[in-house]
């Protein structure tokens, strides 16, 4: 083995870059951070939220996802330094206190109180600065838009939101908090601000951080139930490098696949692709969540012209039929259709005003799999967004939630919808069908190696983020959480990584 390191994190999206930054805050500790996707440039072009092209391709893993059974999409995910931080739409919102105190019940390191100080520590909240729930230390700007720069479009959504019974919010992510209101967003203007321009940037200089790009993670090397360090390629070739701890940060589907390719997964199904099996576990890979979504196509009143920002205010709210604040609904000002003829000539249009709703406590869940032991052979990636019946019944709401924001705000800057006639809105089985037809996820997988007691079906890692069966060998990403947390997860997955560092500090 070359080259020993006392901590070997996989991944510098989110998670990743976040931890290595707070680790290697003790010069003591040398860290080596490995990233399969380019190590930079950051801050250049491509971090612009003005494109609205979220996961653009040189960043993007180019994965293909199951949707429901015989339809499939492109499923972006970051293969970039800052990993989903960088290629996603920069909403920082947090969960609720009482998502992260449902993950405490069974694992008392993750409550809202352990979690509350890392979203400070994370945070500089430009808007609110320090007071008991937010931060104005933290490398993660988090700002909100003011009301006197609402766009047109941004305002009419408020005022049809308000007209239709949400209340106005100013910070969504104060604790008990719903209605409309600016999305929290970790930017700089119109930058997104990922953890790599955050965190890793600002320590890329210590001389205990290493920082690898361009080099995949083929397996974790154990030897007598030990984590003994990585097997890799790079641009040198094939190479083994010694670590004393691995922390796997490589997300929600490759952290999977990568304990699959390491012999820790579904004894079956490792020995039918040739994998020796170190630890029979059928949780990993399992559960995998992502937030569904649905959405309402309009046209717009004329040529709209070019809108930026393309999205500012969200709405937080509950269901009928479900828990509180399982719900959220945006509106994109203009969708840009040149790029999918079939939809542009299904609007009539060549562009549209976009509300869409989503569940933000979906039932639903799904799994990720190899159909290889080549690590260049992408997972499967089942999803099965409406796989429970309830997902299907809080969507169908939420289209008719967005129809009536329409007709209450936009009936000025909108020339009906497309794709659902105004009859069709209280069929029933026309907007189920419709829902079940446009369905789709939102890109915040999460849960495929999720956290408990060894004694609880279904969990990989502990408390303490160690993986069962092995010794040092660690996961601290979004595949940890116990249950998706009801927000977009980026947040989340930055707290988590802080929350691992204090685990892992002495």
């Amino acid at each position: 083995m070359a080259g020993a390191y006392d901590v070997i994190i996989v991944g510098a999206g989110s998670a990743g870059a976040t931890l290595a930054a707070r680790l290697t805050e003790d010069a003591r500790r040398s860290v080596l951070v490995l990233e399969a996707g380019p190590g930079g440039p950051v801050g250049g072009d491509d971090d612009q939220l003005a494109n609205v092209s979220f996961a653009l391709t040189a960043r993007d893993w180019g994965m293909r996802a199951s949707v429901a059974p015989g339809r499939e999409v492109d499923y972006p995910q970051g293969r970039y330094v800052g990993g989903g931080s960088s290629v996603n739409g920069a909403l920082a919102f947090r969960g609720t206190p009482s998502d992260y105190d449902a993950w405490g019940e069974r694992n008392p390191s993750w409550s809202w109180a352990q979690l509350l100080p890392c979203f400070k520590r994370l945070e500089r909240d430009v808007d609110f600065g320090a007071e008991e729930v937010h931060g104005d230390a933290g490398p993660v700007p988090i700002v909100r838009w003011p009301e006197g720069e609402l766009v047109p479009l941004q305002q009419a959504f408020r005022r049809g939101c308000e007209s239709v019974g949400f209340g106005w919010c100013a910070d969504m992510n104060a604790p008990g908090t719903r209605g409309v209101g600016p999305f929290p967003m970790n930017r700089d203007g119109g930058w997104r601000v990922s953890t790599a321009m955050a965190y890793l940037e600002p320590a890329r200089q210590r001389e205990n951080l290493t920082v690898r790009a361009g080099t995949m993670v083929r397996r974790v090397v154990v030897s007598s139930g030990h984590a003994r360090g990585v097997e890799v390629t790079g641009p040198d070739g094939a190479e083994v490098i010694e670590g004393g701890l691995v922390v796997l940060c490589a997300g929600a589907i490759h952290t999977p696949a990568l304990l699959w390719r390491s012999g820790i997964g579904p004894a079956g199904a490792l020995r039918a692709l040739g994998i020796d099996v170190l630890v029979d576990n059928p949780a990993v890979g399992r559960g995998l969540t992502d937030h569904p979504g649905a959405f309402v196509f309009a046209r717009p009143a004329g040529d709209p012209g070019a809108v930026d920002p393309q999205y500012q205010l969200g709405v937080r709210y509950s269901s009928s039929t479900g828990v509180p604040d399982d719900m959220f609904l945006s509106m994109m000002n203009v969708f840009d259709l040149a790029a999918m003829p079939d939809l542009r000539a299904a609007v009539g249009a060549p562009t549209a005003v976009v509300l869409t709703c989503g569940v933000h406590e979906p039932r639903s869940r799904g799994s990720v799999t190899l159909t290889s032991a080549d690590p260049a052979a992408a997972p499967r990636i089942e999803l099965n967004l409406l796989a429970d019946p309830e997902d299907t019944v809080r969507l169908v709401e939420g289209v008719r939630r967005c129809r009536d924001v329409l007709r209450a705000g936009l009936a000025g800057f909108t020339d009906g919808t497309a794709l659902l006639r105004d009859e069709d809105f209280g069929d029933d089985a026309a907007v189920s069908g419709y829902v079940t037809s446009v369905v789709a996820p939102w890109y915040h997988a999460s849960c495929t190696c999720r956290m408990g007691p060894s004694s609880d079906e279904g969990t990989v890692v502990g408390d303490q983020l160690d993986v069962h069966g092995v010794a040092g060998l660690r996961i601290a990403d979004a595949s940890v959480m116990p249950e998706v947390c009801r927000a977009p997860t980026n947040l989340t997955t930055i707290a988590i990584a802080e929350r691992a560092a204090t685990l892992l500090s002495p």
